[in-house]
């Protein structure tokens, strides 16, 4: 192998086709380069050019074989014969980092067609559709182009979808809506890969990181005076009267504010307040809760007052 190495470890891997495979995992060295894997056990080589890989799932194990690993992740490529995948095991730090090197052999330098912003709150705006090329780094997308260089934290994205259209061309296209985590005010970009393998590992991508960072958020306890406050600075942008909200004095409603600001949900701004990444991850994924407790009415008198 000539190619400089990015990735070297030794770990347990198991091959199979479809959902088909027999046989127990191996134990070898897991090497990458920016070009392809090799998985090497005593017995048994396997390479894998990267530029076949069409998936990379942490965590979710073939059934057959999931009596044998923990820590994993799972590479679907295409192969002359079909669709294989190779399962691989290691220390969850080591999987960890190896994923994070793997997207970025994958996915840095890749051709997009984007448009961004296409939209701005609820305000479509007229982007034109540009060339541009991939860069992941440290957590966070950019896309460079003639026109100039946009990115996004991943921790910032709030929603993921697809479309069939990106300008006047059909394509398939990553619909992002992310947040700017000073204003908290949300962002629509389009983003187009040239290949359709890589439109689903950019998603793959962001779902996998996005999918950690609500993991996070699963420990964290709030009290109803603390989901009224955030469910306040998601519908108003901070700028609401938070003593009347809570109904309570200015040094009880201070106590309620910091103790959300000190969990990481919200943070300060010279516009006001606005939600952090975790904040709006919890919002989104508790809204139910916090509805029951009648927050959402309590907000709306507390606007009405306002006007």
């Amino acid at each position: 192998m000539t190619e400089d190495v990015v990735a070297d470890f030794t770990g347990r891997f198991f091959f199979t086709r479809g959902s088909d495979g027999d046989g127990t995992p191996l134990t070898g060295r897991v090497i990458a380069t920016k070009k392809r894997l090799v998985l090497v056990a005593e017995d048994a080589k396997e390479t894998v050019p990267l530029s076949r890989v069409i998936d990379i799932n942490v965590g979710t194990v073939p059934t057959h074989v999931k009596q044998f690993f923990d820590d994993t992740l799972t590479i679907g490529y295409k192969t002359d014969e079909g669709t294989q995948s190779a399962v691989i095991e290691s220390r969850g730090e080591t999987v960890d980092g190896f994923v994070a090197i793997l997207f970025r052999c994958l996915l840095n330098g890749q051709k997009v067609a984007v448009k961004h912003p296409a939209r701005v709150g609820g305000r479509v705006k007229d982007s034109p559709v540009v060339p541009g090329k991939i860069r992941l780094d440290d957590h966070r997308i950019e896309v460079r182009s003639k026109g100039g260089t946009f990115g996004f934290d991943v921790e910032t994205v709030m929603q993921i979808d697809r479309t069939n259209k990106i300008g006047s061309n059909d394509r398939v296209t990553l619909v992002v809506k992310h947040a700017d985590p000073d204003t908290g005010k949300t962002t629509t970009s389009l983003i187009a890969p040239a290949k359709s393998q890589y439109v689903n590992l950019l998603a793959r991508f962001l779902r996998l990181e996005y999918d950690a960072l609500r993991e996070e958020t699963e420990d964290i306890e709030l009290s109803n005076p603390e989901k009224r406050v955030l469910v306040g600075v998601h519908a108003t942008g901070g700028d609401i009267d938070f003593t009347n909200m809570l109904d309570g004095d200015p040094a009880y409603v201070t106590n309620v504010l910091n103790s959300v600001k000190n969990k990481g949900l919200i943070v300060e701004n010279g516009s006001g307040i606005s939600l952090t990444a975790t904040g709006r991850i919890i919002v989104s994924q508790r809204i139910e809760d916090v509805n029951a407790g009648g927050t959402l009415e309590a907000l709306e008198e507390t606007r009405a007052n306002n006007r």
